[in-house]
């Protein structure tokens, strides 16, 4: 973690977006985290792969994440949520360097992203089925979906649309790291207190589905008033 941190301090910040709904992983993140996978990256083009393969590799995994946490095994479903994510951004890098980047690909990559969202969401869904905490899986699953929604949805009516602060790659790490995290409290907590807790997990649930259901709606709002504007002028 200390690693982590230093790496993105020394890492030259690219000009960050002016306005109030900028996503919560600054440029300067992204830029480090791009910079960590860059030689994994190049790897990957000097081996050949084809964007696809990294696509349908992201969604193997987040079955698996899915299977993980419906299992109970926390710890490593948060990790096999980080390495879709992973995946998630590989595909894309490697498209654009490889000039393979095509209607077509994004269209697979949307839509398996979706089926990759979903998967992960069913296994949480699971893990915490008979409580509460299933509805807010749920209203989370819904709300990162319409987030996705509502930007294809707004740029299919010819309106670019990239509000929000949460978007994939906060997904990833707020329900990566939370998993991540609340695998290792639960694993000490046990040995306190006789039974694992999964506080950690159950906050950055309540927090996704809070931040993704602000997100869509300021998505939806922001491209109906752009649209109405377009149509008054």
């Amino acid at each position: 973690m200390a690693l982590a941190l230093r790496g993105i301090a020394r890492t030259e910040a690219p000009p960050a977006p002016d306005r109030p709904d900028a996503p919560l992983l600054g440029p300067r993140v992204r830029a480090w985290y791009k910079s960590v996978i860059g030689p994994l990256e190049d790897q990957l083009v000097a081996w050949g792969f084809h964007p696809d393969t990294l696509t349908y590799a992201q969604l193997v995994v987040s079955v698996g994440a899915g299977l993980a946490f419906w299992g109970g095994a926390v710890f490593l479903g948060g990790w096999l949520t980080i390495l879709a994510g992973t995946f998630d951004i590989l595909d894309g890098g490697v498209a654009r360097r490889t000039g393979a980047a095509s209607r077509h690909g994004a269209l697979v990559d949307s839509v398996v992203d979706r089926y990759a969202e979903f998967a992960t969401f069913v296994g949480l869904g699971a893990f915490f089925r008979g409580g509460w905490m299933l509805l807010v899986v749920a209203i989370a699953c819904f709300g990162s979906l319409m987030v996705s929604y509502t930007r294809a949805r707004a740029e299919g009516l010819g309106l670019a649309l990239d509000h929000g602060h949460v978007q994939r790659p906060e997904r990833y790490v707020i329900l990566g790291f939370g998993a991540w995290v609340s695998g290792l409290v639960a694993h000490c907590s046990c040995g306190l207190s006789g039974r694992p807790t999964h506080v950690v997990l159950e906050t950055a649930l309540v927090l996704l589905a809070l931040l993704s259901t602000w997100t869509a709606l300021r998505r939806g709002i922001h491209a109906a008033r752009a649209l109405g504007e377009q149509q008054a002028a």
